[in-house]
C-alpha cells in the first residue's frame, strides 16, 4: 500500500512571458498558488484570447479549445518536444508499414516499441497544458481532477504494449513451430506468412526507417529525457542528471534501442537464407522486451490509480483522524492509508498510538473511536491500536 494521492496542488511555479505591445521586452511573471486562478486571465491577455463574454464551452477555467490554441500559436510553450513526438510516431508507423510491406512480423512487433516510446514522450507534454486548466482540482464533473490524467494515459500506454508483446510472443511462437514444415500455412494459425526480408527490395525500407527511429529515440532520450518519469515509478532511483545517463542508465531506452539494434541484424542475416528462423526468434525477443518494459509499469501505475481518491473523500478522513488524536489516552495517529475498490467504497487502514496509563480504560476508547468511525460515514475502517 502507498499513501493516499489526495489531489493536492501542483508544487511548481508557473512561469508566464508577458509581452508589452510592442512585443519588445519580455519578463517573467511567477504565479503563487493565491494566482492559480487568475492564470488563465493572464494567459488571455498575453496571447489575445481575451474577450468580455467566455464561450459556453469554458467550463471553470481555459477550455480544451483555447489551450489547444494556445499550443500552435506559441511554438514556445511546448518547444521541440512536441513536434519531435509527432515524428517520433510517424516514424513508427512507417516501421510498420514497412514490416507489412516486407512481411515481417518481428518488424510490425517493433514498430509498438517505436510507438511507445512516442506516446510517452506526448503524455510528459500533458501535466504543462493542464497547469492551465482549473479542471485538474477536484470538482463534480472531474471527480479526481484532470492531474491524474497523465497517469492513465501511462498506463493505457503500457497496457497496450503488454497486451501487444502477449500478442507478438504467441505469433512468434507458432510462427516458430512451423517454420520447419513446408505443407504448413498460415492459414493454420491465421498469422502472417513468412517471408525473408533480405529478399524483398523493401528490406531497404525497413532499414532506413529502423535507422530514423533509433536515432529519434536516442535524441527524446538524451535531449527530453524520455522515459524518466517512468524509470521513477519502476525503481525509485535518483533523477539522472545528464542525457548520456538517460540512455545507458535507464532500461527503457536501452531496450527500445536494443531491439532497434536486433531489427538491423535480423534484416540483414535473414537476407542469407530463405528459410532462416531468425525471424520467429526476433518475434519472441522483442515480446520479452515489450513485456519486460510495461510489465512493471503497469503494476506500479495500476496501484496508483487504485490508491487515488478525490479530495473531499481525503478531507473528510484526514478529519475523522484528527479527531481521533485529541481523543484521551491517545498519543499519535500514524500516517494513514487507503484505497478505492468497485463502486467508491473505499477502505482505510490506521494506526492509533495510546498512553500506556489508559490501558485500564481501553474499552472506552474503542467504542469512542468505533463512534467516530461509524459517524463518518467513509468506508470501512482499519484500525491498529498498540501502546506508545
Amino acid at each position: 500500500m502507498t499513501e493516499a494521492c489526495t489531489g493536492g496542488e501542483y508544487a511548481s511555479e508557473k512561469h508566464l512571458c508577458e509581452m508589452d505591445h510592442n512585443h519588445s521586452t519580455c519578463c517573467t511573471q511567477t504565479l503563487s498558488p493565491e494566482n492559480r486562478r487568475s492564470s488563465s486571465r493572464v494567459f488571455h491577455d498575453v496571447y489575445g484570447y481575451a474577450s468580455k463574454q467566455q464561450p459556453a464551452c469554458v467550463r471553470n477555467g481555459v477550455s480544451w479549445r483555447r489551450l489547444w490554441g494556445i499550443v500552435f500559436r506559441d511554438h514556445q510553450f511546448l518547444g521541440a518536444q512536441l513536434y519531435v513526438s509527432v515524428l517520433h510516431l510517424c516514424l513508427g508507423v512507417g516501421v510498420w508499414a514497412a514490416g507489412i510491406y516486407i512481411e515481417s512480423l518481428a518488424l510490425m512487433c517493433y514498430a509498438f516499441v517505436v510507438m511507445y516510446d512516442a506516446i510517452s514522450l506526448f503524455i510528459a507534454l500533458v501535466p504543462r497544458i493542464l497547469e492551465y486548466s482549473d479542471n485538474r482540482h477536484w470538482s463534480t464533473e472531474y471527480p479526481f481532477g484532470l492531474q491524474v490524467l497523465p497517469t492513465l494515459l501511462e498506463f493505457t500506454n503500457n497496457i497496450t504494449l503488454l497486451y501487444r508483446g502477449v500478442q507478438a510472443l504467441k505469433e512468434g511462437a507458432e510462427h516458430l513451430i512451423i517454420s520447419g514444415h513446408e505443407h504448413s500455412t498460415a492459414i493454420e494459425f491465421e498469422t502472417y506468412a513468412l517471408r525473408a526480408p533480405g529478399h524483398n527490395h523493401g528490406a531497404t525500407l525497413g532499414f532506413v526507417c529502423v535507422l530514423a527511429a533509433m536515432f529519434v529515440t536516442g535524441y527524446s532520450a538524451t535531449r527530453f529525457a524520455n522515459h524518466h518519469t517512468m524509470w521513477e515509478v519502476r525503481s525509485r532511483q535518483r533523477q539522472l542528471v545528464s542525457g548520456m545517463q538517460n540512455i545507458v542508465l535507464n532500461p527503457l531506452n536501452v531496450c527500445s534501442l536494443f531491439a532497434g539494434v536486433w531489427m538491423l541484424v535480423m534484416l540483414i542475416l535473414s537476407s542469407k537464407s530463405e528459410e532462416s528462423v531468425i525471424e520467429p526468434v526476433s518475434c519472441i525477443l522483442v515480446a520479452v522486451i515489450m513485456a519486460f518494459v510495461s510489465l512493471p509499469a503497469c503494476m506500479r501505475l495500476g496501484k496508483l490509480l487504485l490508491h487515488a481518491v478525490p479530495t473531499e473523500i481525503a478531507d473528510g478522513v484526514q478529519r475523522t483522524v484528527q479527531r481521533i488524536s485529541r481523543l484521551p489516552g491517545v498519543v499519535d495517529c500514524e500516517t494513514y492509508r487507503m484505497w478505492g475498490t468497485a463502486h467508491d467504497y473505499y477502505t482505510i487502514a490506521l494506526r492509533v498510538s495510546v498512553d500506556p496509563g489508559s490501558c485500564a480504560n481501553s474499552n472506552v476508547l474503542h467504542r469512542h473511536i468505533a463512534s467516530l468511525l461509524k459517524s463518518s460515514g467513509m468506508g470501512d475502517w482499519s484500525i491498529e491500536i498498540r501502546t506508545a
